[in-house]
């Protein structure tokens, strides 16, 4: 088998599917975070606050984040002729994905 890792990592960024799903989960974990009222960074409360007022925009980093997860890559197949699936990715998988690397993303895109 080739080793089609890279690939499959770079197409999954680009799926439109699982892009709309990553966006609607970064709204999900906003609003969690609005109820919640957890412990944040500066940067992570601007990053809550961009979501919430740029609902289903998308942040590439988090993007990138979520398209090379091992868990959501495992699950990513590639078509013959360069089509993709993404369904078998679990929403599960990319809301983990968010939650763990919302610092992370925060830090960088919203560095004061």
């Amino acid at each position: 088998m080739a080793d089609i890792d890279l690939l499959k990592y770079a197409r999954a960024r680009d799926d439109y599917e699982l892009g709309e799903r990553i966006k609607a989960a970064l709204m999900l974990e906003a609003l969690y975070r609005v109820e919640a009222n957890p412990n944040q960074s500066v940067e992570g409360v601007k990053m809550m606050n961009w979501i919430l007022d740029n609902p289903l925009q998308p942040i590439d980093l988090m993007t990138a984040f979520v398209a090379t997860m091992p868990e959501v890559s495992a699950k990513v197949t590639l078509l013959d002729g360069g089509g993709i699936n993404t369904s078998e990715v679990r929403d599960a998988d990319i809301r983990y994905a968010i939650g763990s690397k919302w610092n992370v993303v925060a830090g960088k895109r919203f560095a004061a």
